[in-house]
């Protein structure tokens, strides 16, 4: 959970942890990354980087080079769920992303509120397989 731009608490699989643990901390690992604000949806992202790096450069951009940041960054407080796809490429988290957003806009008849853009690809049934069970777990 993140709190006031800054991490409030961790946890995994149930459990609280005191910071982000291997494979959310490896780079070169493709994730996908849902944002909620109490039980919305407001954000879908992909990144290689370690998770915390990732949050930390969008958390704190100011608009040097162009970047804002986050369009959610100012909120009190978001809770983070994190995805892992150890053999897959961007492309297919990418993809993944894509359905994702897509199936959110398609339930709730709106895109995530915060959500600035997609990447879009091609899907697989797997990869239409892997977006419903993610699906179904952020919205829990």
């Amino acid at each position: 959970m993140l709190k006031n731009r800054k991490i409030a608490s961790i946890e995994m699989s149930g459990h609280k942890v005191k910071s982000f643990t291997p494979p959310d901390t490896k780079n070169k690992l493709p994730k996908l990354y849902v944002v909620k604000s109490g039980s919305e949806v407001i954000y879908v992202g992909v990144t290689s980087q370690s998770i915390q790096s990732r949050l930390r450069y969008g958390l704190k951009a100011q608009g040097k080079g162009g970047y804002h940041g986050y369009k959610w960054k100012d909120l009190s407080e978001v809770d983070i769920l994190i995805w892992h796809f150890p053999n897959e490429s961007r492309d297919y988290v990418e993809a993944v992303e894509a359905e994702l957003v897509y199936l959110f806009r398609k339930c709730t008849g709106k895109w995530p509120k915060h959500q600035m853009e997609i990447h879009f690809h091609n899907t697989s049934e797997d990869e239409i397989k892997a977006v419903k069970a993610i699906f179904k777990e952020s919205c829990e």
